[in-house]
C-alpha cells in the first residue's frame, strides 16, 4: 500500500507517491538526519514545484514574461525598489479594471550580486496591447518582454525565477523576503489523494491516456524523515507542443 497524490494544473497533471512511516522499506543507508544541504535542496525542489504549479494552472499561451530594470545610475535600495513595483502593479490592475478585465502576476524581485530587476508574468487580454501599457507605466527603465508558448508546461520558467531567489529572499534589507509575490486571484489547484493497494509503484511511471510523460520529472528518490522511497513525476496533455517563450 502507498499514497498516491495528483494536482490538476492546465495541460499538466503533478504526481507524487509515498510512503508513511509504517508502510515501505527502508532504505539501508539512509542517514538518520539530513545535512543542511539536503534539506537546501529539498526546499528548492519544493519551491520549484509549487510555482510551477502555479504558472501552469494560471497562465498560458500568449501570456507576457516581463522584465523590468532601472537606469544604471538611478537604481533604488531593494526597500524603495519593492515600493516602485507595488505602485506600478496597482496603477496596472486599474488599468486592467477599467478594460473590464481582472489582472493575474506572479513577480520575482532579485539584486543579489547583480543589477537589481524584477520578472513579472500578466496575462494577455485578447485585442489589447497590454506590453504597451507596461512600457507607458514603468517609469524607471525600458521593459522586455518574452510571451508564453502553448506548451502549457512552464517548467524551465519555474526553475528559472527560484533560482533567481535562492539569495535574495533570505536577506533582511527591507526587499521581497519571498521568494514570489502574486496576485490573490490566482487558481490553487487542490491536490486529489488516494490510497493505492499496491506494493510497490513502477520506477518508469506510466501516463493517462491523453497524456506523455515528461521525462525530464521523474525523480525517484529517498524521503529524509521517514527514510522510505518516493517519486514525483509530471504529465502533460498531448496536443499542446513547443518550448517555453
Amino acid at each position: 500500500m502507498y499514497f498516491k497524490t495528483s494536482v490538476t494544473a492546465g495541460a499538466t497533471i503533478e504526481v507524487s507517491k509515498s510512503y508513511t512511516r509504517r508502510t515501505g522499506s527502508k532504505a539501508r543507508s539512509r542517514k538518520k538526519k539530513p545535512t543542511p544541504e539536503e534539506i537546501a535542496k529539498v526546499n528548492q525542489m519544493n519551491a520549484e514545484r509549487n510555482l510551477r504549479i502555479k504558472i501552469n494552472a494560471n497562465f498560458g499561451i500568449d501570456d507576457l514574461f516581463v522584465t523590468l530594470t532601472y537606469v544604471k545610475d538611478e537604481r533604488p535600495t531593494p526597500a524603495q525598489a519593492k515600493k516602485y513595483i507595488k505602485k506600478f502593479l496597482d496603477k496596472l490592475r486599474d488599468w486592467f479594471k477599467k478594460s473590464g478585465y481582472e489582472l493575474k502576476y506572479i513577480n520575482v524581485t532579485e539584486y543579489k550580486n547583480k543589477a537589481i530587476h524584477h520578472h513579472i508574468i500578466i496575462n494577455h487580454i485578447d485585442g489589447q496591447d497590454v506590453s504597451k501599457i507596461v512600457r507607458t507605466l514603468w517609469k524607471f527603465g525600458r521593459p522586455g518582454f518574452k510571451y508564453l508558448d502553448g506548451s502549457g508546461q512552464y517548467k524551465d520558467l519555474a526553475s528559472y525565477l527560484i533560482k533567481e531567489t535562492s539569495k535574495t529572499f533570505k536577506e533582511n534589507d527591507g526587499g521581497h523576503r519571498q521568494r514570489y509575490s502574486c496576485s490573490r486571484n490566482l487558481v490553487i489547484p487542490e491536490p486529489k489523494k488516494e490510497i493505492v493497494m499496491a506494493a510497490r509503484w513502477l520506477e518508469d511511471p506510466r501516463p493517462l491516456k491523453g497524456y506523455y510523460i515528461d521525462k525530464d520529472t521523474v525523480y525517484n528518490g529517498i524521503d529524509f524523515f521517514t527514510g522510505r522511497k518516493y517519486q514525483r513525476y509530471m504529465m502533460v496533455k498531448i496536443g499542446y507542443g513547443g518550448g517555453c517563450g
